[in-house]
């Protein structure tokens, strides 16, 4: 069976022993312990310590990725205060933990941040923060609504009542560098809370290639006919399930018209970097591109 969990038993305790890689996240955070994945008793004692508090969702083994996954239901506010399950959302992890390890070096860091800093083992991270997902929001069969099974034979989903077999689900989404000469085009997405700057980025539609998406996306979004498009990469991207496909191209014509429902309005920079970017390194797509200084010409 390439999925286990608690509901295995025996089998799901002795993959736990075998498993190579220990991932515990909350929401688009994941753990490190002293910089690093937990190990095995790190990883043990901190799962423990979250059901003490009700603060634990559920933990899956995948074979033969043999990663060891855990879900917490909200992020502690503590690693070093005691827990009190009556105090819901406010509760952290029980005092227990900080005398095991100190209440230090425990932090959560975004995904991204372990990925870009960890590229060989971002490809196990990113799997498992996939699947959790893709677990806990498909948990009944769209068909007759029975509770779906782990699959025996693959990772899947499966459904003992009607037999229907849900397999994880990837939505493609194309990001796009345009330039003009020596300079950059970066806009900022209306749902983004921070100051953040990103290439023109959107899903792909139904019968579209990824090129026709590209174009249609920057359309749509900034008003302009782009060229030369190329492609220079691509990676998961599991929030919740994209596999973003990466691509440069040059601005060919056109004035900047913004859509308004997408792109929020006077957040348009047009940069002249300070260097020119590398952006074929795996896992470093979106990091790179998103990540560019210079002087900006136009905002």
């Amino acid at each position: 069976m390439p999925i286990l969990d608690q509901s295995n038993g025996a089998d799901f305790e002795n993959a736990k022993n075998g498993a190579t890689a220990r991932c515990i996240f909350c929401d688009r955070e994941i753990l490190l312990f002293d910089g690093k994945l937990p190990d095995k008793n790190f990883y043990d004692a901190f799962v423990a310590a979250q059901k003490e508090a009700a603060n634990f969702d559920c933990q899956i083994i995948e074979r033969p990725q043999n990663y060891l996954a855990a879900k917490l239901a909200r992020r502690p506010d503590s690693l070093s205060q005691p827990s009190n399950p009556s105090q819901g959302q406010n509760a952290a992890a029980p005092s227990g933990l900080a005398n095991t390890f100190g209440g230090s070096g425990a932090r959560f860091v975004t995904l991204r941040e372990f990925c870009y800093k960890n590229p060989e083992q971002a490809k196990a991270a990113l799997r498992a923060k996939g699947i959790l997902f893709w677990r806990d929001t498909y948990r009944h069969c769209p068909k007759c609504g029975a509770a779906f099974e782990n699959d025996k034979a693959e990772t899947a989903l499966v459904c003992p009542a009607c037999s229907f077999k849900l397999y994880p689900r990837i939505e493609p989404c194309v990001i796009v560098l345009i330039s003009r000469g020596d300079e950059v085009l970066l806009v900022k997405n209306k749902r983004t809370t921070r100051d953040f700057f990103s290439c023109v980025a959107g899903f792909m539609e139904l019968g579209e290639s990824a090129v026709e998406a590209v174009r249609r996306e920057v359309k749509e979004e900034v008003g302009l006919e782009i060229t030369n498009i190329k492609a220079v990469g691509s990676q998961s991207w599991p929030f919740p399930d994209q596999l973003m496909l990466a691509f440069t191209a040059d601005w060919q014509s056109g004035d900047l018209v913004l859509q308004e429902e997408e792109i929020e309005k006077k957040t348009v920079k047009i940069m002249r970097p300070k260097k020119e970017k590398e952006i074929t390194k795996e896992y470093h797509i979106l990091e790179e591109v998103q990540d560019i200084e210079g002087e900006v010409l136009i905002q």
